[in-house]
This record gives C-alpha cells, sequence and structure tokens, in this order.
C-alpha cells in the first residue's frame, strides 16, 4: 500500500535520507560493475577462478569479522564511512553482489550472467538514489514508485549500452528486476534478484 511520503526525520531514523555518504555508497556500488564485466569478457575459467574464490572470499571475510572483534574493528575503520548503520552487522550489500556474481557465472550463459548482475547494479543504485531524492508514493515498507521507475530506466539504459541478449527478454528482465526489489523481500534483494531474473530469462531463451 502506497502512503504519504514520510518526513525528513522519519527517513532519517530509516537509513533513506539522501545525503552525501549515500551518494558515495552508491557511486561505490557502482564500481561492482566490473562483476558483469568480467563475467563477459574474461574466459570462463579465469572469470570462475576469479569471481567464484573472490565472493567466497568475501563471505568468508563477513562471517569471521563478526566472530572476531578485532576484524569487526578493522572493518569498520576501513568500510564505515560507505556502509549502512544496519551493514555492521549485517552481510554488506557488495559481499551479495559478488556472491551472486559467481553463483550466476556458475549457472548462466555468459550473456545472461551479464545481463541479469548488470541490472541489479544499476537498477539498485538508481532506485536508491531516486527514491530518497524524488520519492512521494512510498510503500509502508520504505519502498518508492519513484524508485522502480529508475531502477526500470537505468536498467533499459545499461542494456541499451550493452546489448548482450535480444530486447524482449532484456525488458522482461529489466520489469522483474524491478519488481522484485519492490517487494518486502527477507533475503537481500542483491543475491535473490538476479539470480531469480537469471533463471527466468535463461528458462525464456533456452538452456
Amino acid at each position: 500500500m502506497c502512503k504519504r511520503p514520510p518526513d525528513a526525520q522519519t527517513l532519517k531514523n530509516n537509513g533513506l535520507k539522501l545525503d552525501k555518504a549515500e551518494i558515495r555508497r552508491k557511486t561505490l556500488h557502482l564500481l561492482a560493475l566490473a562483476i558483469p564485466f568480467a563475467i563477459f569478457y574474461i574466459p570462463r575459467p579465469a572469470a570462475v577462478c576469479l569471481l567464484v574464490p573472490l565472493g567466497l572470499a568475501m563471505l568468508a571475510g563477513e562471517l569471521l569479522r563478526k566472530k572476531y572483534f578485532f576484524l569487526q574493528n578493522l572493518f569498520l575503520k576501513i568500510f564505515g564511512p560507505v556502509i549502512r548503520s544496519r551493514e555492521k552487522e549485517e552481510i554488506t550489500g557488495g559481499t551479495y553482489f559478488f556472491v551472486a556474481g559467481a553463483i550466476c557465472l556458475l549457472i548462466f550463459d555468459k550473456p545472461i550472467a551479464f545481463t541479469v548482475m548488470g541490472f541489479i547494479i544499476a537498477g539498485d543504485a538508481a532506485a536508491a538514489l531516486a527514491g530518497m531524492k524524488f520519492g512521494r508514493l512510498r510503500t509502508s515498507w520504505g519502498k518508492s514508485v519513484e524508485g522502480v521507475i529508475a531502477s526500470l530506466l537505468a536498467c533499459i539504459m545499461f542494456w541499451a549500452l550493452f546489448p548482450k541478449i535480444d530486447f524482449t527478454p532484456a525488458l522482461a528482465g529489466a520489469l522483474i528486476t524491478g519488481f522484485l526489489e519492490f517487494l518486502p523481500l527477507k533475503i537481500n534483494d542483491n543475491l535473490f534478484v538476479p539470480i531469480i531474473c537469471g533463471l527466468i530469462l535463461q528458462t525464456w531463451i533456452g538452456w
């Protein structure tokens, strides 16, 4: 259900206020676009040897920092300014990007893995920034219609710049990405969305 936009203080309390830190955070997330380009342009064996160990190492690091205080303290000193407050105790969105990229590379054809990872990275950044800046039609769980529209446009723009699959499945993938990001998912959308989107597109195009 959509409702009136929350005031600035509510946005700030919920970690949804668009400020310089959030802009830096999403700009840093865009650096994760290296993942789909590694998937597509590096030979598959080399890409697997790069992304799978990297994803596992990042996931292991996340788990270890929760167990050992000195690792958590070091992590926060380095990455504290560019992560959300809840990510200080949870696995970060950046780690989920790398884990999702490794899974997509292992499961899907390279053009589909490239596309769905590009969509989630570009779409997630656009949805967050547009939703925080322009969001007026906002759901009870904090997502905005404006953010979904921005995500869709970002996905289409990404495809227009790097068209690795036909337009119709790409448009479907953009719509799926925007729709899934809009839902109040319990699991992190940076991991869940590209895998579900990839499964649908791979089934559509053919295994």
